[in-house]
């Protein structure tokens, strides 16, 4: 039963991450009607909702868990992203993986096993 509860937080920590970039990515389109940005701050505010929502949710799944924090912050990193990515797929961007995806690949996964370590100790 440990483990039934550890992959729900899991995939709970995933979804409610993937919710925070959706209603954070709503309000950022809002506001780029309102004011025109160029395309390296969009590029900045993307990685800053990716690794805020990998943070959150990596937060919420370990302190539900209340254990291996780093464990379940590299699982929420490494989820999340894969569902970035198959969510890019289906909007029409080709499946590249280059450097630039690996790179943030294990960017996420450090971040989430940080916050999970973080969390675990608070």
């Amino acid at each position: 039963m440990v483990k039934k509860l550890k992959y729900s937080c899991i995939g709970q920590g995933v979804l409610r991450a993937i919710l925070l970039t959706i209603v954070c990515l709503l309000v950022y389109s809002l506001l780029i009607t309102l004011i025109s940005v160029g395309g390296k701050f969009t590029s900045l505010i993307m990685m800053i909702v990716t690794l805020g929502s990998i943070i959150y949710g990596t937060m919420y799944a370990t302190l539900k868990a209340g254990s291996n924090g780093w464990l379940i912050g590299i699982l929420v990193g490494l989820f999340y992203m894969i569902a970035m990515f198959i969510v890019s797929i289906i909007c029409g961007k080709e499946f590249a993986f280059t450097i630039k995806e690996f790179l943030r690949l294990i960017i996420a996964i450090v971040v989430g096993a940080l916050s999970g370590m973080i969390t675990v100790n608070l």
